[in-house]
């Protein structure tokens, strides 16, 4: 054991005498918080939640998609899934339609709004994310997702996951 508390370049648990600012946890729910606090923001000025702009994303990325495929991609549970679809619908965002193989299923796919709407957050998220990546090459970006990745992973975060499950709480349910 050295002198700081790590064994090796393995073990990554600390001394307790060296403060929060070296805690993996500490460090990653304070960026988390400010993050996702800067984020409701950017998207807020567009009348959004970033659960909002989640399902507009994923259902631009994939069109006619059914509600449920969209929920379970984003790891939102149906009942919350149903109040977020309802909200954009009556935004003018996203509209339902009838399943071309399912008559019992609805697709979900972006209104003209939804599509305006969509273009003028992704163009102001991508601000976000520069802001975020400010004074890293791109190089050290790429291994910083990587390594945050590997987090997810330990953690079993699925990938693409919303970090409240879409319900607009801080904490998942």
């Amino acid at each position: 054991m050295t002198k700081s508390g790590v064994h090796g370049d393995s073990d990554t648990t600390g001394s307790h005498g060296e403060g929060m600012q070296n805690s993996l946890g500490f460090t990653l729910a304070q960026l988390g918080m400010e993050t996702s606090r800067r984020f409701s923001s950017v998207v807020g000025e567009f009348g959004l939640e970033p659960r909002d702009f989640a399902v507009l994303f994923a259902t631009s990325d994939e069109p006619d998609q059914s509600q449920q495929a969209v929920g379970e991609r984003l790891s939102i549970p149906a009942s919350s899934m149903v109040a977020i679809v309802d909200r954009l619908e009556a935004g003018g965002f996203v509209e339902r339609r009838a399943h071309a193989t399912d008559r019992r299923t609805r697709s979900l796919r972006l209104t003209a709004s939804g599509q305006r709407v969509l273009a003028k957050t992704l163009d102001a998220a991508a601000r976000h994310e520069a802001t975020i990546a400010r004074g890293l090459h791109e190089r050290e970006r790429a291994t910083l997702l990587t390594l945050l990745r590997r987090v997810a992973e330990n953690l079993d975060v699925p990938d693409g996951a919303l970090p409240d499950r879409g319900s607009g709480r801080r904490r998942a349910p």
